[in-house]
């Protein structure tokens, strides 16, 4: 049985990273990400960077059932990350994409619907050759868009300069920065930055309730300043608590780029959809 369960806010065809100073908050959103990429019919590989691959495995089997059962079925893989990277001792990015398109030739051969891979990047900072990360990252970006193929690259974010960190940041379609830690340490919520510049979104996705409101609210409060876009077209559950938060303690002016069913009943409740610092779009197809 599941002991719990974690939101997730990659979609299918997106290239994330995970952007985080705490191992466990990184390793929380990889579960979530390996939970749901199972539920959706994936290919799941994880390349972890662990000392004892058979001890991290066995945890995540003791986790969850669904984890287990993908395990020994082999819809969801484990291996080292160095021995995938750079299995001559160098990281070569061409040879990691082709490995990649292999992974994912593979997987829908096999009968999935897609091939979600999440990696630890911390290997790449010991191996030759790992300089050329971002560049094998933009390469990654350019495949990713198809909907059969989804990566979550996990960085810690002590261990890289300001600048790297930025250039890791622009190189991927959605991500999960420090700031945004807190949000799903204390209910069943995700969230993550998509885009860049002006037209940056906060997507937030799974249950946002009484429980985790305060934290959300305060995580606002301290990063997010000015008019916010929101993408909420993945929360499954929102109550009236919920919605406050999303205005942070200072009435944030908002823009809602997609909202779910839920979402849109108490927008029409609050009579959201006639205040004036609330602009309601359609989502994008």
């Amino acid at each position: 049985m599941s002991v719990f369960e974690i939101a997730d806010a990659v979609r299918p065809g997106e290239h994330a990273c995970s952007r985080l100073a705490h191992a466990e908050d990184r390793e929380r959103l990889a579960i979530g990400y390996v939970q749901q990429a199972l539920a959706r019919g994936h290919k799941v590989l994880y390349l972890a960077d662990r000392e004892d691959l058979a001890a991290f495995t066995g945890r995540l089997a003791e986790l969850d059932e669904e984890m287990a059962s993908a395990l020994e079925s082999g819809q969801f893989c484990v291996r080292q990350a160095v021995d995938v990277y750079a299995p001559d001792g160098i990281f070569d990015w061409q040879r990691m994409l082709d490995t990649v398109t292999s992974e994912h030739t593979s997987a829908l051969a096999e009968g999935y619907a897609a091939l979600s891979m999440t990696g630890e990047m911390s290997a790449l900072s010991r191996i030759p050759g790992g300089e050329d990360v971002t560049t094998y990252e933009q390469a990654l970006t350019n495949d990713a868009e198809n909907d059969t193929l989804m990566f979550l690259c996990q960085y810690d974010h002590g261990r890289l300069a300001t600048g790297a960190l930025r250039e890791i940041a622009d190189v991927h379609d959605v991500d999960i920065p420090p700031e945004l830690a807190a949000i799903g340490r204390d209910g069943y919520l995700a969230a993550a930055r998509v885009g860049h510049g002006t037209t940056a979104t906060l997507r937030l996705c799974g249950e946002l309730d009484f429980g985790c409101a305060d934290t959300l609210a305060g995580v606002l409060g301290a990063h997010y300043h000015g008019r916010l876009r929101l993408d909420l077209e993945d929360l499954d559950f929102i109550d009236v608590a919920g919605m406050r938060a999303l205005r942070g303690r200072t009435a944030q002016p908002l823009t809602i780029v997609g909202a779910s069913a839920c979402v849109q009943r108490l927008i029409e409740l609050l009579a959201w959809d006639t205040d004036p610092e609330i602009e309601i779009l359609a989502a994008a197809a």
